[in-house]
């Protein structure tokens, strides 16, 4: 069955490589090239809803994990390990929340040598909002799919998820 595939223009010379290939091959290579567009498609809309919110997915990440710690803070190192980054990348982060009033820094109850971060009451206004809202839209967007198909898109992006070296193989 011929589909009509909108790619960019680096994966149009591969897909019109794959397209002289046998028929296996060449499904699997237009199956993946529309299953890269759909996902760098919801990457930009997820980047567009976040900035709305003047938020990263990677800042958004801090809140929450901040949010589970329940009030008791976590020190940058804490942070860092719960959201597998670095330290440079968690100080560049909270550096731009504590400026956006999101969270605040504050001396450790145990060692004075180290800081422990919290989160404002901003940003727990910021949830209020921001939570719902993301939660909808994502609900609004997989409505086009039955629970049945959900299920079976599930079970093929964890299937795909096990076979992830293969791309990385040399």
């Amino acid at each position: 069955m011929e589909r009509t595939l909108r790619l960019l223009p680096r994966h149009q010379v591969l897909f019109d490589v794959a397209r002289q290939m046998p028929e296996g091959q060449s499904l699997s290579v237009e199956t993946y090239l529309h299953f890269l567009g759909v996902a760098g498609d919801i990457l930009v809309a997820q980047q567009a809803f976040y900035d709305h919110f003047a938020l990263s997915e990677g800042k958004l990440v801090l809140l929450l994990l901040l949010r589970q710690a329940s009030g008791s803070g976590m020190t940058p190192s804490q942070l860092a390990s719960a959201a597998r980054v670095t330290r440079g990348t968690i100080t560049g982060l909270l550096t731009g929340l504590e400026r956006s009033g999101l969270v605040k820094r504050l001396e450790h109850p145990e060692d004075g040598r180290m800081i422990t971060i919290e989160l404002t009451e901003a940003a727990l206004a910021l949830f209020e909002q921001v939570l719902p809202e993301r939660i909808q839209r994502i609900s609004t967007f997989m409505a086009e799919l039955s629970e049945e198909e959900q299920h079976q898109m599930l079970s093929l992006l964890e299937k795909m998820a096990r076979h992830l070296p293969a791309l990385h193989e040399s």
